[in-house]
């Protein structure tokens, strides 16, 4: 298990920038806004993992479906880490930018 990134280090931190306004809470707020879709890549690992190791531990697409809000299919999809089309549509983007 240890090849599945780590949660980003901005996020770790977040529990006391809730104290007085300082400009390292400041600096550190914007570094974790900067590094969301380092936790979206994050999350969409681990709730791939999570879905894979639930099927192969004999739950159901069906049972899996209502708890993660998608249909059957789409179960299927992130457990084997296909994205859906917003992320297809993201990574098109981003793609044409850097090219």
């Amino acid at each position: 298990m240890s090849d599945l990134p780590q949660l980003p280090e901005p996020f770790a931190a977040l529990a006391g920038l809730t104290a007085e306004p300082t400009i390292e809470q400041a600096r550190r707020l914007t570094a974790a806004l900067k590094a969301v879709p380092e936790l979206q890549r994050w999350l969409r690992v681990q709730r791939e993992h999570t879905t894979r190791g639930l099927l192969d531990a004999n739950h159901t697409r069906a049972e899996l479906a209502p708890i993660l809000e998608v249909s059957k299919q789409r179960v299927s999809d992130i457990a084997a880490g296909h994205l859906n089309s917003a992320a297809l549509a993201r990574r098109a983007r981003k793609a044409a930018e850097a090219g």
